[in-house]
């Protein structure tokens, strides 16, 4: 005791009561005339002391949250005045503790009334309420820290006798609960329990012992059994040993869900730490221990992990097994204490005999009586551990509010983990984290969520989010929704109340527009203006631009159907057609076939070329309905295509024009029209005009016959030159019989069935001569196609000396090698031939 005054002291110890109360900070003089007191295992002490004081009104100042030591003595049987080194008392307990209520019961003109109540320093704690968070720290670190936080030392604090190993939790959340409530939950949550001892060296200190197994109980106490007659002896004994029995659990049984293993996504394991027991059955099951794994069962500690689901099953069962039979009895030994395992002589009960482990007592003594204590524990059981109550969790109902954070400064975007979780900044936390680490990574609630399917809106930074938590378990939090606030208003509000919005951070968007009569839905996103417009379109002012629908953008735009297209200006009246319902295409594209076949016959009967039909026939039905993947355009009251530049209509196999009445052709230039075989054109009434304004018309059939028929008259005029008519093999004229022949050797014929008639003011005769025309030449042979290999799509990068093979439509295959301008004749084809020509790369130079 040596923060107690000697003089002090030596005034106490000279008392005759069995009791003293010492101040550490005062000389307060007090007789003590009764008290009660309260231990239990993983409880703080409680001592209630009434005592008398000559001092009539003590001020509390000088009292309350003072250091105060409650010893209980006898005297010293082996105490004489002539050995004056024994001591006149024999200290059997201490309790130092501080003094937390202090009343002033009565007084009279001698002395006061007073009554204290000491109790160790640990329930100071009670009056401070947290609302916080741990991350990555055991449990034995957050009571050690919360501990030391209240002005607890470290040698006040003993962890050294834990055997198993505690994990790192990711968080753990104090959810309005006073540290002392949240130190014992803890505590209870992970079966460690403790008690109180002295400290080996140091005096006046008392330190918290914790322990997690059998190891830390105080052993080697033996007391006496009172016998049943009733009788007193001269030494401490036991009596009124009184034992209950009840059915409790055979075994228990922890489950719980870890969506972050999918190996082992359901971790349980089922423990009997009775080994079938007697009037044992029935199974706890318990699912929601905040575990990840399983663990091993048939590892023990030391050095095993803790916190599995076999842990949990275990510790549920163990405090089970120790309300399996309870024991009470009456001591009158102040030296036994909570946690301590009793061995008890004499006459014993069975349920006493293995042993009694003290787990709490009420004791009681004063002027008027001695010492008393009532014990409550359970028999000695080698194979459980005494694990304290279960304290329940609090339960968050509802949301709480939070700031979603990212790790990376000046980044809009929180950039979620692999997983897609984010960490959030909660409103209750007043600790300060590095920024992206102020919480547990946290699973964001959608509509539809999974690897390759699901929908995410990926969160902002400081974006508020409500935090709901699974059972209302604080340390299993979700984001439940996403709030508007001040940072980040609602994109709809008053002014715009009638739309639905969906937009994203990079200002993608769909807006749907419910205001009666402007309904309109718009896709859109920044790139090129891109925008799929649907109903009413308004403009940034909500002006009427149009309505109806509308596909733009600013860059590039390619529609592709693998199976047919159809763009048609037909009508679906309330959208309750078929999809491809084109039954006015189609029998546009029928009378269109209807009229080639009239026209088919009537050249064919003319004796002019006729119209294949089959192809038309074979588009017809590849086109209906899109059996075959194809374009179909309708418009009802036309089609246009219309550009500044060029316009090109290409077909691999065969282009069909076909109207139902006019048609035209107008070039401000040149027309050029060419044909690999042939031209045929057919007119059933109207005739053919062929009218060159100015400049040649020039027929030519280099490689056959030109005729011309006609069932009337037919007329060659020219107005201002001259008419020639000239044949290499002769020229025939002839009508009604008569007729003038020129011979290929120039002479001339004249013959007439009737007469001759020449009318001429004069004939002149001259000598023979011959008239000098140049006969066209026409090269011999079918007309060709000189080929010029190049890269594809680039025609001005020509292949020079490049191998290449010709595989003809017959089959036949031919090698070469251009020159130096790309050509080769090999690559000189016919008109009308097709072919493929591919590249030799191992040749290539």
């Amino acid at each position: 005791m040596a923060h107690i005054s000697p003089k002090h002291l030596q005034i106490q110890s000279d008392k005759l009561n069995r009791y003293l109360l010492l101040f550490k900070r005062t000389t307060i003089e007090t007789d003590i005339e009764s008290f009660t007191g309260q231990e239990a295992l993983s409880e703080p002490f409680r001592y209630t002391v009434r005592f008398t004081s000559p001092e009539k009104d003590i001020p509390a100042d000088n009292i309350m949250m003072q250091p105060a030591i409650f010893v209980i003595r006898r005297p010293n049987p082996d105490y004489s005045r002539y050995l004056p080194n024994l001591p006149k008392w024999e200290c059997l307990r201490e309790i130092h503790g501080i003094i937390t209520t202090f009343s002033r019961l009565a007084t009279n003109k001698d002395e006061s009334c007073y009554e204290a109540t000491i109790e160790h320093p640990l329930v100071l704690l009670r009056h401070s309420r947290r609302y916080a968070i741990y991350q990555q720290v055991s449990v034995p670190e957050v009571v050690t820290r919360i501990l030391k936080s209240h002005g607890l030392h470290g040698y006040e604090i003993n962890m050294d006798n834990l055997l198993w190993r505690y994990p790192q939790r990711e968080m753990i959340v104090q959810w309005g609960e006073t540290d002392y409530d949240f130190v014992l939950r803890l505590l209870s949550e992970n079966g460690i329990w403790f008690r109180f001892e002295p400290h080996e060296k140091v005096e006046n200190v008392t330190v918290i012992v914790f322990s997690d197994s059998l190891k830390m109980y105080i052993r080697g106490h033996t007391i006496q059994a009172l016998p049943e007659a009733g009788l007193v002896g001269n030494t401490l004994t036991i009596r009124d040993m009184v034992s209950h029995a009840q059915v409790t659990p055979r075994s228990s049984h922890s489950r719980n869900y870890y969506y972050h293993d999918k190996e082992e996504p359901f971790p349980e394991s089922t423990a009997d730490r009775g080994r079938e027991a007697p009037f044992t059955v029935g199974c706890d099951y318990q699912y929601g221990d905040n575990t990840q794994f399983i663990g091993n069962r048939y590892a023990v500690a030391p050095g095993e992990m803790a916190e599995s689901a076999w842990f949990y099953a275990r510790i549920r069962h163990e405090r089970h097994l120790c309300a399996r039979v309870q024991l009470r009895a009456t001591a009158d030994d102040p030296a036994i204490l909570p946690g301590m395992l009793v061995r008890i002589t004499g006459d014993t009960p069975l349920a006493f005999q293995p042993g009694f482990l003290v787990t709490s007592l009420t004791s009681q003594g004063g002027r008027g009586h001695g010492f008393l204590a009532k014990l409550s524990g359970m028999p000695r059981n080698d194979l459980v551990v005494w694990r304290p109550p279960h304290r329940p969790r609090p339960v968050i109902a509802g949301t709480v509010p939070a700031r979603v954070s990212g790790k990376n400064r000046n980044d809009r975007l929180a950039r979620p983990d692999k997983f897609g979780r984010y960490k959030v900044k909660f409103s209750f936390d007043r600790d300060e984290w590095h920024k992206g680490e102020e919480s547990m990574p946290v699973r964001l609630a959608r509509i539809y969520a999974g690897d390759q399917f699901g929908v995410h809106f990926p969160l902002l930074d400081n974006m508020e989010v409500a935090v709901a938590f699974e059972g209302g378990d604080p340390e299993r939090p979700y984001i439940a929704h996403v709030l508007h606030d001040a940072f980040n208003p609602d994109v709809v509000n008053d002014t715009n109340s009638t739309r639905n919005v969906i937009r994203t951070h990079g200002k993608n968007k769909l807006r749907m527009e419910d205001k009666q009569g402007e309904q309109h839905i718009k896709l859109a996103t920044e790139p090129g203006k891109s925008q799929l417009n649907l109903g009413h379109m308004v403009d940034a002012e909500r002006k009427l631009r149009g309505e109806g629908a509308e596909l733009r953008t600013d860059n590039h735009l390619a529609i592709r159907s693998a199976k047919g297209i159809l763009l048609t200006t037909s009508p679906q009246p309330g959208a309750l057609g078929k999809q491809l319902d084109m039954a006015e295409a189609i029998q546009q594209l029928e009378q269109a076939l209807v009229l080639a076949r009239s026209l088919q016959g009537s050249a064919q009967q003319a004796g002019s070329d006729t119209v294949d039909t089959r192809s038309q026939q074979e588009a017809n039905q590849a086109l209906s309905h899109l059996n075959q993947p194809g374009v179909i355009t309708w418009g009802d009251a036309g089609i246009s295509q219309v550009t500044r530049q060029n316009l090109q209509l290409s077909a691999g196999k065969d282009a069909v024009v076909t109207a139902g009445n006019h048609g035209s052709i107008n070039i401000l230039k040149t027309l050029s029209v060419a044909a690999g075989q042939g031209i045929s054109a057919f007119v059933r009434k109207a005739g053919i005009k062929l009218i060159a304004a100015s400049g040649n018309l020039n027929f030519q059939a280099q490689h056959g016959a030109l005729s011309a028929l006609s069932e009337q008259n037919m007329q060659l005029t020219s107005s201002k030159g001259e008419l020639q008519l000239s044949a290499k093999h002769g020229i025939f004229l002839h009508s009604g019989g008569g007729g003038i022949r020129i011979h290929p050797n120039g002479s001339v014929e004249i013959f007439s069935p009737v007469s001759i008639d020449q009318k001429s003011p004069t004939l002149a005769w001259h000598p023979g001569d011959t008239a000098k025309l140049v006969a066209p030449a026409f090269s011999p042979g079918a007309l060709g196609r000189k080929v010029q290999l190049c890269c594809a799509g680039e025609p001005e990068q020509v292949l020079v000396n490049q191998a290449f093979r010709i595989k003809r439509a017959d089959g036949s295959v031919v090698e070469g090698k251009t020159d130096a301008n790309g050509h080769s004749p090999l690559l000189s084809l016919t008109e009308t031939e097709a072919c493929v020509v591919s590249l030799k790369r191992e040749a290539k130079q």
